[in-house]
């Protein structure tokens, strides 16, 4: 594969296009992309590659780049002719002595496998006839026999003789059939056609069956000759050195100049006319490939020397005709008139409103007479020199150039230029002016663009920035376009000067004028290339300053003289009465008609082959496989595109890549991938279709293979390891934590148990140190209430006794005996008061102990009490029983009720017994005494319910049992009281086991 080295030229003495259209020639061999020089056989295939049978293998070629196949593991890559069908993508090549079928399909070449009815019948019949798919202007057969294969029904057999069978049977015999007429052969579709020079006429063979037609008379001149293709469905003719096409349509026969071709001067083997594309191919045996491009661009010169061929003003005249400043007319063809006008200045002409035409000399304007054909003139003095003169929709402008690089410029109303009816001067050079509006003009100077308007008629500059101005250009929708020298063009619009955006080489930096053509294309002229655009593309984009503009450049390649345009002069370009556009450049005036030049744009392309700088790397389907530590890869995108490359736009983005960007792809369609990252991508590329802006899209996925440390499987597995690692660590701190929560938990838990127990022990002695003091409060006032009157009798007592007679023995005796009781009275309030306060003195203590030794214990204390009041104690209780009950409290309760049965009992029995769960202490005391009041009772339970309100009468009441239920409040107990049957009481105490925290 290799890139062509492209060679244009005129074929001014080979090759010529007939009425002055003109052509670019190029020549490929062996130094330019061909693997051999000799070019048996050319065609195309269904997507659009030429392809070239050769004798060192088979070459595709897509309008640049050079493809050949010759690896294929054939006996010899000596190939010959192309035979089957394009259309359904099989086409077939037999290399030299039939040893081997090649299949063109799908774009690529590969040795044939499966043989079709045409290929075994092909190769069946190669043994005794030759396989006839093209004649190649011979002079003389070189076989005898001859075979022609249509499809599996429909087939000849010819012979030199003149005989000839349809399917293995002999035809009725043709007149006028010459003896070596298979030089003469061509075929259409199936119908096969052979030329009679006898007769006149050519013989139609269809389905076997012989007609005859009437055919131009260079058929039958004996110096013509005859090239067919049947793969490519063409045939042509050469006579008199004039390459023609033939064609048949309707059942007539007819021919079309091609070009002057010489014969004798190469060796021609093979043609391929490209019509979509408008090229012909040429394939020599001995000189490689010769590419001819036609096109619609008319050059035309005045004469051999160069300068003469320099062209600037020019008018139209007449329908399709030019005349220049100097009276030169031209029409696409050439010179055809000269008038000889006396000019010295060739920037411009133009006509009067009476179709004369001014021109300038010296200092004066010459005006050539249209009713004098232009053989008279009238001269017109000014006496200075007239740079511009412009015709202003019938107001004419005279420009004159100050060496002070000032322009005065003067107005007139008519051609006479004797009175003017505005001057002003402007401070630059002024090359181009328009009417704006009423008394408003547009002026472009080589340094700005100004506004001159009435009434002060001072110009006014509109560019910011420096412009040298070509000229301003107004356009039948009203907008101007500015054209400038080195700073590309300009749209002024609603006040507003707007650049358009730049060509991708800025060759429309020096813009000189433009054309609009009536499917709404702009045609620019400029320093390098003819621009084609649509006008809307402009438009949109100067409405938002993004919208795509796309550019269709012309050139050389497409059959100018040369790439440089001519402007600043005035008029600039013409458009004829029959629609051709007329620009200058520095080497001849170029005619066309916009609706004949075609604007190229490719129908597909391809991304299949890869090149690859490593050996492990691999392409598969749709998917490029590249290896961890590649190198570089090169994607070929294969574009079949047989027009100027310069409008080929092939744009690709990496999908996935750090620059997701659209770029230019070069347009010999080489991409290059390097330095990516292991990881799947997406290669998007975009070829340009339209000039409207339609894209075609493909995509072929790359996959840069990781190493097994960079896949995602490795990584996933080092941070599943990382995270098991980082989780087990973590668990391991939370359940170090976690021991140590439970550790500070379980001593905070302890401490607070210790805590709750000493508040509950706090609150409980607090609760109890507050009805202490409530009792000691009451007891305070009962003492204070209940003493008086023992202290009070004792003291009546003694007063008593002290005023009675010493001598009356017996009333001192009752005295004393009054002031004795009275003593022991107050001895006994007094103790039990004593009692009473010692209970708050009574020590807490949680000890397990034996409630039955307990009882025992008072049991022995009251064992005497009881035998003087013939009493029996009792003693119920199950040895052992243990409770952990307050020992001092139980036993001060035990003490009590056993003092209290005992006073109220005689001759009686007092029975213990108690019973003790998880919550209850229950102590009950029976006997069998004179028993307890209604009232007591009431008194003793109304007490107990609110003892620390109720006021105690210890006098009056056993003060024992208040010593009970004031221990029992500080217990939580409680205590009942009914009577005994028959006889006596029983006391029941509840206790409810303290539990604290």
């Amino acid at each position: 594969m290799m890139s062509c080295k492209i060679y244009i030229f005129l074929l001014l003495f080979c090759v010529q296009l007939f009425y002055s259209q003109q052509v670019a020639s190029v020549w490929y061999d062996t130094d330019n992309g061909l693997p051999q020089n000799s070019v048996k056989d050319i065609t195309k295939d269904k997507y659009g590659f030429i392809w070239l049978s050769t004798e060192n293998g088979l070459v595709r070629y897509d309008g640049y780049n050079f493809v050949t196949f010759s690896h294929l593991n054939l006996k010899n890559n000596r190939f010959t002719f192309f035979f089957g069908n394009a259309e359904k993508d099989s086409i077939y090549n037999l290399t030299a002595y039939c040893e081997n079928t090649a299949l063109i399909s799908k774009r690529n070449v590969g040795v044939l496998q499966k043989q079709t009815h045409c290929i075994r019948k092909v190769l069946s019949e190669s043994r005794s006839h030759f396989i006839f798919v093209k004649n190649r202007f011979l002079e003389k057969t070189e076989h005898r026999k001859y075979f022609i294969y249509f499809d599996k029904n429909n087939y000849y057999h010819l012979a030199n003789e003149g005989t000839i069978q349809y399917r293995h049977k002999n035809i009725d015999p043709i007149k006028g059939l010459d003896q070596n007429y298979i030089v003469d052969t061509f075929c259409f579709g199936q119908n096969i056609f052979i030329i009679s020079r006898t007769l006149k006429k050519i013989i139609k063979i269809s389905a076997g069956k012989a007609t005859y037609l009437d055919a131009p008379d260079a058929f039958f001149q004996s110096n013509t000759k005859i090239y067919w293709s049947q793969i490519n469905n063409q045939s042509f003719v050469i006579h008199d050195r004039i390459l023609y096409k033939v064609t048949y349509s309707h059942n007539v026969i007819s021919l079309k100049k091609i070009a002057v071709y010489d014969l004798n001067k190469n060796s021609l083997s093979s043609i391929y006319l490209d019509e979509i594309n408008n090229k012909l191919y040429l394939g020599t045996l001995s000189d490689g490939l010769n590419v001819i491009k036609f096109n619609n661009f008319h050059l035309v010169n005045k004469s051999d020397r160069s300068y003469d061929n320099i062209f600037y003003s020019q008018m139209p005249f007449g329908p399709d005709k030019v005349i220049t400043s100097s009276g030169d007319v031209y029409n696409e063809n050439g010179l055809i008139k000269q008038y000889h006008f006396n000019t010295t200045n060739t920037y411009f002409s133009l006509y009067d409103n009476k179709k004369n035409i001014i021109v300038q000399k010296n200092q004066s304007l010459l005006r050539y007479l249209n009713n004098t054909d232009y053989s008279k003139k009238e001269q017109v003095s000014f006496g200075k020199t007239a740079s511009y003169v412009w015709n202003i929709k019938g107001n004419y402008v005279i420009a004159f150039h100050q060496p002070s690089l000032k322009t005065q410029l003067v107005f007139y109303k008519d051609a006479s230029f004797k009175n003017s009816f505005l001057q002003l001067s402007v401070s630059n050079i002024v090359t181009s002016i328009q009417e704006y509006d009423q008394n408003k003009w547009m002026v472009g100077t080589r340094d700005a663009l100004y506004f001159i308007e009435g009434p002060s008629f001072i110009p006014k500059k509109i560019s910011a920035k420096p412009l040298n101005v070509r000229e301003i250009v107004k356009t039948d929708d009203g907008n101007f376009w500015i054209m400038t020298q080195g700073n590309g063009f300009f749209l002024y619009k609603n006040k507003e000067l707007i650049k358009m955006p730049e060509d991708k080489e800025d060759y429309l930096l020096f813009s000189h004028t433009v054309l609009e053509d009536k499917k709404g294309f702009f045609w620019i002229s400029t320093n390098n290339g003819l621009f084609k655009v649509l006008k809307n593309n402009l438009l949109n984009y100067s409405r938002d300053k993004k919208s795509p503009v796309y550019y269709y450049r012309y050139s050389k390649e497409d059959g100018f003289n040369t790439n440089e345009f001519n402007g600043g002069c005035s008029p600039s370009a013409s458009v004829l009465q029959n629609g051709s556009f007329v620009f200058p450049s520095i080497k001849g005036l170029v005619f066309f008609d916009p609706k004949k030049i075609r604007s190229y744009y490719p129908q597909n392309f391809f991304m299949e082959r890869v090149v690859f700088y490593d050996s492990k790397s691999s392409i598969k389907e749709n998917t490029i496989n590249l290896e961890n530590n590649f190198y570089k890869a090169l994607i070929w995108i294969d574009v079949p595109y047989y027009a100027n490359r310069v409008n080929l736009m092939i744009e690709a983005k990496l999908k996935g890549s750090k620059n997701e960007k659209w770029e230019k792809v070069s347009s010999d369609g080489k991409y290059y991938i390097t330095n990516l990252e292991p990881g799947k991508y997406q290669l998007i590329v975009r070829v340009l279709t339209s000039p409207k802006g339609k894209y075609i899209y493909k995509t072929l996925n790359i996959d840069v293979k990781y190493l097994f440390y960079q896949t995602l499987l490795f990584k996933f597995s080092i941070i599943l390891i990382l995270s098991f690692i980082l989780l087990k660590l973590v668990k391991l701190r939370i359940k170090r934590q976690e021991l140590k929560k439970r550790e500070l938990e379980k001593i905070i838990e302890i401490r607070t148990q210790k805590l709750l127990k000493t508040v509950s022990k706090l609150e409980y002695t607090k609760e109890q140190l507050r009805k202490e003091s409530v009792q000691q409060k009451k007891l305070l006032e009962t003492i204070s209430h209940d003493i008086i009157t023992p202290v009070k009798y004792l003291s009546i007592a003694a007063k008593k006794l002290y005023e009675t007679d010493e001598h009356d023995h017996y009333i001192q005796k009752k005295h004393f005996e009054s002031f004795y009781k009275s003593s022991i009275e107050f001895y006994n309030f007094v103790k039990t008061l004593k009692e009473y306060a010692e209970i708050y003195n009574i020590s807490e203590k949680k000890e397990t102990y034996n409630i039955y030794e307990v009882i025992e214990t008072k049991k022995t204390l009251f064992q005497g009490a009881a035998r003087e009041q013939n009493t029996l104690i009792i003693n119920n209780v199950k040895n052992p029983t243990f409770s952990q009950i307050n020992q001092n409290v139980v036993a001060v309760i035990i003490h009590n009720l056993i003092d209290n049965a005992i006073k109220n009992t005689t001759n009686g029995i007092i029975e213990l017994s108690t019973i003790e769960d998880e919550n209850i202490f229950f102590l009950e005391v029976r006997d069998t005494g004179k028993g307890m009041s209604q009232k007591q009772m009431k008194y003793y339970e109304k007490l107990q319910n609110n003892i620390e309100n109720e006021k105690l009468i210890l006098q009056k009441y056993s003060l024992g049992l208040h010593l009970i239920l004031q221990l029992l409040m500080m217990i939580n107990g409680k205590i009942d009281f009914k009577n005994n049957t028959p006889y006596g009481t029983i006391i029941s105490i509840k206790i409810k086991k303290q539990k604290y925290g």
